[in-house]
This record gives structure tokens, sequence and C-alpha cells, in this order.
């Protein structure tokens, strides 16, 4: 009789343990998707205008931190080279991107990478082995690296350099599914950005000329990430909110 007393308790515990563990592994997923929705790079566009910081040094890691606390989403460009190790390395300096990477998600940051010489799959690896997918923007130096970055990894988005409506049009179909976003010269007609803003995530192009205001630039084209290497000059130099720079459906 005390053995089956035994048996049935321990197939309760059995069960309330799996039940536990269930609950736990829920609560991890529902937390990770609140992460990626808060945190990745299209969730930050539907909030405001990003600011990327152009090339300067892993330490801007930090100031683009600074830049997401005064409400505007921050975002680091760098370039990436093959170290003498093999590993993916960070330019300039001396910093490897799984150190990067690592920086930038404690720092809830995002990443431009100019992948230059290196091997699209190997800076996928990095970027999905920090949980990065949502977070990083490819940029690729020409066609064929192009083409690599877009097998590379079927969620991380890539930015295709755009120059007139043959470009996005091709851009289009070359990237099909793909998330990929649009590089646009800040000295492209209005009605460009208009066109390609239907079909790319994203739009992306660098800081206009000190001819033009940057506000007034703003509102006449659907501009989702200015490149600049001031950012707080130009966070200063915007006069409107970022809530009331709007993009055209």
């Amino acid at each position: 009789m005390s053995v089956c007393c035994s048996a049935t308790t321990s197939h309760r515990c059995l069960k309330k343990i799996a039940l536990a563990a269930t609950l736990c592994v829920a609560s991890v997923a529902v937390l990770a998707i609140h992460h990626t929705k808060t945190s990745g790079i299209m969730a930050r566009i539907h909030h405001g205008l990003i600011l990327c910081a152009s090339n300067t040094g892993a330490q801007n890691i930090a100031q683009a931190a600074t830049i997401s606390s005064m409400d505007r989403p921050g975002m680091i460009r760098f370039g990436l080279t093959s170290g003498a190790d093999g590993q993916v390395a960070v330019e300039p300096g001396s910093s490897t991107l799984a150190t990067v990477l690592n920086t930038a998600s404690h720092s809830n940051t995002l990443l431009m990478l100019d992948l230059h010489g290196a091997d699209p799959k190997e800076v996928a690896s990095e970027v999905s082995k920090a949980h990065m997918r949502d977070r990083v923007i490819f940029v690729p130096a020409d066609y064929k690296s192009t083409a690599a970055a877009l097998k590379a990894d079927s969620k991380v988005m890539v930015a295709i350099p755009i120059n007139s409506e043959r470009d996005a049009y091709n851009a289009h179909r070359m990237a099909g599914r793909h998330p990929y976003a649009a590089y646009l010269s800040p000295s492209a007609a209005p009605s460009l950005f208009s066109l390609v803003h239907r079909d790319a995530e994203a739009i992306i192009t660098d800081s206009p000329s000190t001819k033009i205001s940057t506000a007034d630039f703003l509102a006449n084209r659907p501009v989702d990430i200015v490149i600049t290497h001031q950012p707080y000059q130009l966070t200063t130099s915007l006069a409107v909110p970022p809530s009331t720079v709007t993009h055209s459906e």
C-alpha cells in the first residue's frame, strides 16, 4: 500500500516539475519576443528616426546608448576585416566583431556593418550567436558581396545602394522576400526616396549638406536612418521632435 502511494506521489511530483519547467520556458520565450519587438530595427524605426554614428571607433557604442537615452535610437557603423587569426575584426581599432556584438547587445545598440573583405557567412554566424539578427544591417561592398550577404542569413537586413529607378527595381527583385534597406544619396530626388519607400523595409541616407536644414530635408523625404559623423550636432539641429517626423505610407 505504501509503495502504491509513493509511486502516485512521485508521479504527481514529476507532473508538477514538468509544468514548472514548461512555464519557465514559456516565460523566457515571451521575454525574448518582447525584447525583439522593442529592440529590433523595425521597432526602433516605428518609434522615430535612427541616428547612426559613422565608423568612429568601438568606444562610441557607449555614446550611441546615450543618444538612445535622449529618445533617439542609437546605431553605430563599423567596417569589418578578416584578422590574421581568422577572426572577424572591427575597424578602426583591434576589437573582434564578437566583442563589439556583445557590447552592443548589452547596451541595446543597433549596428551597421560594412562587410568589406569579411566573409558574409562568418559575419552572419557571429551575429546569430550574439542574438543580434534583428539589430544589425549588412552593408556589402559590391554586387557580388550583396548576393552573398542576402544568402548568408535570411533575417539580417541588407543595405542595397540605389541611385536610380532602375536600381530600385533591381534591388527589389534581387532581395525577393529578404528584408532589405535602400541606401540613397542625400542628393537623390525626393521622388526616388518615395519610390523605394514602397518596397524597402528601411531607407538609409547620409546627413545632408549644411546648405539645407535637416528638418526640411526629412520633411520632404521618408528617411528611417541617417548616417552622420556628428550625431550630437545632428540631434540638436533637428528643430522638430522625433514624433513629428512622419514617413509616407
